[in-house]
């Protein structure tokens, strides 16, 4: 397969053959000037636009979920009393927070990513003892990376990268806002309902399965920030098949393309009968991440299209601003009085 690139140093129009190109990045030059193609592993993306990288997904999901009655009440109630605080103290009493000079290793990932990505700053980072690999981002005010010790022993150094750009890919694309929301939302929803009125209930409810929605859609944004910061799918691949399916014992034999022909059967089962595509959309409904074979096929597929390719040689949309965590037209402006009840109950919580 074949995509035609324009140098970033003469402007010339380049045939790029995009296997080769996902092999060696660093080979691929100007057939003119002879200048590397893409940006290198060292340099910035200076000024990225999120929506350069924006899952399609990612972005009709968010306009569904901003229609869904309540959300904008919700989201300011949240910046307004500033519960995300209560994640960060809860990290800063509970775990160990890697810096430069503490567990110098890790640090360096996320300073160098967060540098990448033209991020603005290093987010705090928490080393957190659990037997489930796994990372997440939350803060508004700061954003906080937390990282379980089981990831860090799972992973290898490249695969644990392309973990973190993910999540700086959250910050970067302005999700925190929303995941903080949705993450205070979840824990709150089943005092909530015992507590709350008739006309309260379905308005938990669908803000509920809207946020979540959401998070499924935007971990595919995310995916495709790893891609730009590793330029590797196959590190990327590997390390999501590690996080479903990895053992000391069977990690020699898993092979990505197995993942990836798995991905292949299960969309043609999908594709072939409504029952299977409508017990997959069950399946997931109540989900924060997709399912690992749906974001492999989605891996593979921008791994191969232009617009990566775009991206990586510094032909992107630019922001026009500073990059600003918290912007309140994002915000869907609604009548406080409508949900008054609701979150008057939120507030009794807090007493």
């Amino acid at each position: 397969m074949e995509r035609e690139i324009s140098c970033r140093h003469c402007q010339t129009h380049n045939r790029l053959d995009v296997e080769e190109a996902l092999r060696n990045p660093d080979a691929a030059r100007c057939g003119r000037c002879k200048g590397n193609l893409f940006l290198g592993p060292a340099e910035v993306y200076t000024g990225l636009d999120p929506r350069s990288y924006e899952h399609p997904l990612d972005r009709q999901a968010l306009e569904a979920l901003r229609r869904v009655p309540g959300t904008g009440t919700f989201l300011r109630f949240l910046l307004k009393h500033g519960l995300d605080r209560t994640y960060r103290l809860l990290m800063k009493q509970n775990f160990l927070e890697v810096r430069a000079d503490r567990v110098k290793s890790i640090h360096s990932i996320v300073e160098d990513t967060a540098r990448r990505l033209d991020l603005g700053c290093v987010p705090e980072t928490y080393l957190v003892q659990h037997p489930q690999p796994n990372a997440w981002t939350t803060g508004v005010e700061r954003y906080q990376l937390c990282l379980t010790t089981s990831l860090v022993e799972l992973l290898d150094e490249a695969e644990l990268r392309a973990v973190v750009a993910h999540e700086v890919g959250h910050m970067q694309a302005g999700h925190v806002l929303y995941k903080t929301a949705g993450a205070i939302l979840y824990y709150l929803v089943g005092t909530l309902l015992s507590r709350t009125t008739s006309l309260a209930a379905p308005l938990l409810i669908g803000m509920y399965y809207a946020f979540r929605k959401w998070e499924r859609c935007a971990e595919l944004t995310g995916d495709r920030a790893e891609l730009l910061v590793t330029r590797d799918y196959r590190t990327c691949l590997r390390a999501h098949l590690k996080l479903a399916s990895g053992s000391p014992k069977t990690m020699p034999e898993l092979n990505i393309e197995h993942l990836l022909a798995q991905a292949k059967e299960v969309e043609e089962l999908s594709d072939q009968n409504w029952l299977d595509q409508l017990i997959i959309d069950w399946q997931q409904a109540g989900m924060t991440h997709p399912f690992t074979v749906w974001r492999a096929k989605h891996i593979d597929q921008w791994a191969h299209s232009g617009e990566l390719w775009e991206v990586a040689s510094g032909n992107y949309r630019r922001r026009t601003a500073p990059n600003v965590r918290v912007v309140d037209a994002d915000i869907p402006e609604e009548k406080p009085g409508k949900f008054k009840k609701l979150f008057d109950d939120l507030k009794d919580l807090f007493k």
